[in-house]
């Protein structure tokens, strides 16, 4: 039913005028003291935007000038003699039935005040243009400063609420105000033409746009000489605000907000009639929510989800507006283009080989496609550096990887070079890439970067201590995120040794550039020699240190101590890998000879048997 359906109950003359002198204007302007140069200040929003905690706050500030008046229209219904018997009947229409008394009293109200010069906060939910000129002018002639507050509280977010506000009031006293889906649909459409209004005519001194938590979002002043100190835009920064996509932080406390409310409506606490028209306005609320909120994602620790997955239009903008421009404005078509795989676990230096390939088919000028490119896009990922640095990457890897795959496809369109750093998670990670590239007509190379386990994880360790050199947040990758990737690099090459055609060539190559093998398909297919890249990475993964590199290996080790001391036990593991495979003169010392223990009978007690005791001990 719509408001305007509702039959409304009016008081008599008489008896409305009496509880206005007797009841409403004694308790809401006694405290109130007139001002030389009186100020209103207009709240605008519709039902749950948090128009009540801001007017409380304004009111607090108004206060200090002596004392003023807090105006709205929900502060006057229960006064009214109906109001009590027509919100327990139905509590939906309450507020309609009774409208018409409680917008006279407002107006008697704010006439009231403006005699007087009290200054005033006057709550306008509807923010109707044609009302705001009248009331608006009415103070100016008055002489009282105008200004005015709107609140940008996204649709989700203020129906929600509104929602949550009226199930806390029904448990509470049995029956609570009832905002309908016209009313707060109402109010939204009519809030940017209201600001348009009031900046176009001037209709005030000074015009904002907050949000809830009172972040101010825009502020404009009318100067001295009648016009605005800035170009007029508050309703352009109201719908901005309504359309900024929410944070993870945000998207977590509307679903808890949610949640709570959904576990409100048991049978046993609210009717059903009411229980059905609520779970339909939650329902309204979420689907509101849909193209601004976060999409869930599940976690292996608790709480088991989180909201760092993008909404699927801020994903696409971010890589329509930021990607593209960034990083995918230059490039050269090819007749026969190659998309060329540097693989290798994290720190094995993948990104010091692909500068150097870039440099050799300069020519040719591939795009670089590499996953640090793609995190720092995330808006989260700085925050979760920050704060859990060791699972950033994780908690937005669906959103970067897709973004990888999206601008690899974007090259491919395009018949550009690919050069694409890859530290795999899985066999399937690396060869569902290879084969999108193969089908589309390029030739795929795969370089491989045969490094040992220490010399990879002291590379990110290395690179961890120079970022926090440079005062940026180190990125530690934890063992077990590298170990994945250290043991799956070796699985991920013999699969492309036995995929038919997807790679055509499989270089192995050293840290330092040097290439120990290359295994390259003839036109029909096969291998022109028995392949061998899968055995030949495994043993460079193994392969003893020479003197030179184990003292640059531990010189490098010694330098990071001292700059990471918090990861002091990651750097002991690190050293532990590696000195199986130093050269003699660096291993560990162990005893030329060891003492065996052996059990011998002692007398425990005198005529009581005899308790073993070990050889060193009796030497003792």
């Amino acid at each position: 039913m719509k408001d305007e359906d509702v039959m409304p109950v009016v008081l008599a003359e008489g008896q409305h005028e009496e509880i206005l002198a007797s009841q409403i204007l004694p308790t809401w302007t006694k405290d109130a003291v007139p001002q030389e140069q009186p100020v209103v200040v207009l709240v605008a929003g519709p039902p749950g935007s948090g128009k009540s905690t801001l007017c409380e706050l304004l009111l607090a500030v108004l206060n200090r000038r002596g004392g003023a008046v807090l105006i709205g229209r929900d502060l006057y219904k229960a006064a009214h003699p109906e109001y009590g018997s027509l919100i327990q009947s139905d509590d939906r229409t309450a507020g309609v039935r009774v409208r018409p008394d409680v917008l006279r009293w407002q107006a008697e109200v704010e006439e009231y005040v403006r005699q007087r010069r009290f200054d005033a906060v006057l709550e306008t939910p509807r923010a109707d243009p044609e009302d705001a000129r009248v009331t608006t002018r009415a103070y100016r002639a008055a002489g009282y400063r105008v200004e005015v507050v709107a609140l940008a509280t996204a649709e989700a977010e203020t129906q929600l609420s509104a929602l949550d506000r009226y199930l806390t009031q029904v448990s509470e006293d049995g029956a609570g105000r009832y905002v309908s889906w016209d009313n707060s649909d109402q109010c939204s459409r009519n809030l940017p033409t209201f600001l348009e209004v009031i900046e176009a005519e001037h209709l005030a001194d000074r015009a904002m746009v907050a949000r809830r938590d009172l972040h101010v979002l825009y502020d404009n002043e009318l100067t001295e000489n009648g016009s605005w100190r800035d170009t007029p835009g508050a309703p352009q920064a109201l719908t901005a605000e309504w359309a900024r996509w929410w944070t993870a932080p945000e998207t977590w406390r509307f679903r808890r907000q949610l949640a709570s409310a959904q576990q409100q409506l048991h049978p046993a606490v609210i009717a059903e009639e009411r229980r059905l028209a609520v779970a339909g306005g939650l329902e309204r609320a979420f689907a509101l929510a849909e193209p601004v909120r976060r999409i869930a994602q599940p976690l292996t620790v608790p709480p088991g989800v989180d909201y760092h997955r993008l909404s699927a239009d801020e994903h696409t903008w971010i890589f329509d507006e930021l990607i593209v421009p960034s990083y995918l404005s230059n490039i050269t078509p090819q007749d026969q283009p190659v998309a060329l795989y540097v693989m290798g676990p994290q720190g094995s230096g993948k990104t010091r080989t692909s500068r150097a390939l870039r440099r050799a088919l300069r020519q040719r000028r591939p795009t670089r496609i590499e996953g640090g490119t793609f995190k720092a896009m995330h808006p989260d990922y700085r925050q979760l550096l920050q704060e859990q640095p060791r699972t950033a990457s994780a908690r937005i890897r669906a959103d970067y990887r897709r973004w990888q795959n999206m601008a690899e496809a974007y090259v491919q369109a395009r018949r550009g070079d690919l050069l694409i750093e890859i530290a795999p998670d899985s066999v399937a990670h690396f060869l569902d890439g290879a084969r999108r590239n193969h089908r589309a007509g390029y030739r795929v190379e795969l370089i491989v970067l045969g490094v040992r386990a220490a010399d990879s994880r002291l590379g990110t360790a290395t690179r961890c201590a120079e970022v926090a050199r440079l005062g940026g947040t180190p990125r530690f990758t934890s063992a077990a995120a590298h170990d994945v990737t250290f043991s799956v690099v070796a699985d991920a090459v013999r699969a492309a040794e036995q995929e038919p055609h997807t790679v055509s060539s499989i270089s192995v190559i050293r840290r330092d550039l040097t290439a120990v093998y290359r295994g390259e398909r003839t036109l029909g297919g096969a291998w022109a020699r028995p392949p061998q890249a899968g055995h030949v990475l495994e043993a460079e993964q193994h392969r003893l240190y020479t003197p030179a590199e184990a003292a640059q290996f531990l010189a490098t080790l010694q330098g990071v101590q001292s700059e990471l001391p918090q990861y002091r036990s990651d750097l002991v593991e690190i050293a532990a890998l590696a000195w199986p495979l130093m050269p003699a003169h660096l291993q560990p010392r162990s005893l030329a000879s060891t003492v065996v223990t052996a059990a011998l009978p002692v007398p425990l007690q005198q005529g009581s048997g005899y308790w073993p005791l070990s050889s060193w001990e009796r030497a003792a």
